[in-house]
Order: structure tokens, then sequence, then C-alpha cells
């Protein structure tokens, strides 16, 4: 997957959501799985509500896209955080896109539509069949 190209304080930055930005999210919170740490990703929704842990949330998120990209320019938490408000929101827009791109949804099937199965083998040992 390619990552979102953004300008943050005049320099050009590759955000990435690949598994090392999500795992490297999960230690930082102390999770040891994918879903919980994406459940915490998903209180970004609520920055809306004026949450400072939705902020707190984005905030990391950002940070870790940035930086687990190896080939951005260095760039501190602080430079993060003094982010406009309207900066921020902006860059918003584009992590939900990236995130949602990482993980893409499969197409649905029609129910009518039957897959087929496989024949269950009688045994598993060799030449017992």
């Amino acid at each position: 997957m390619e990552g979102i190209k953004v300008n943050i304080n005049g320099n050009a930055f590759e955000m990435v959501f690949n598994l090392k930005v999500f795992r490297v999210l999960g230690k930082l919170w102390g999770f040891d799985d994918l879903p919980t740490t994406m459940q915490k990703v998903a209180l970004m929704e609520k920055v809306g509500d004026g949450s400072f842990e939705a902020y707190d949330v984005m905030y990391e998120v950002l940070f870790q896209s940035l930086v687990c990209n190896q080939n951005n320019p260095v760039i501190t938490k602080d430079d993060i955080e003094n982010l406009s408000i309207d900066e921020l929101l902006k860059l918003a827009t584009e992590m939900t896109t990236g995130i949602s791109a990482s993980f893409p949804v499969p197409e649905d099937t029609d129910d009518d539509e039957k897959k087929p199965i496989a024949p269950k083998s009688k045994s598993l040992k060799p030449g017992t069949n």
C-alpha cells in the first residue's frame, strides 16, 4: 500500500498505516492484540465531541504513522501537538482514509450463491484412505 503524502510545517511526509504502526501503538498502549488496538484507534471518531482522549489517540496515531516510515524527515511529538486544529483535522481526514485502506473489507457474496466445499478425507494418515 502506498502511503499518504502530507505537508507538515513546510516538510513533505508520507503517512503509512502498516502492521508496524499498529504493533507500535498496541505496545505503547499496553495491548497484545490488533482488535483491542483498533478499538482504541476508533476513539479518534470522538474528536468532534471534544474528547481529550480522542485528541491524544489522534496525536499518537499521526506521530506513529510518520515515524514508522524511515524515509520521512525527523519529526517530534511537539511538532504534532503544536499543529493548529484546522491542520490536525485535515490530517485526521487523511489518516481515516489511510487506516480504511489498510484494512480492506471483503466483498459480500450473495446468500443464494453456494460456495464449493472440499470433500472430507477419511483419514489423515498417508496411505490409509
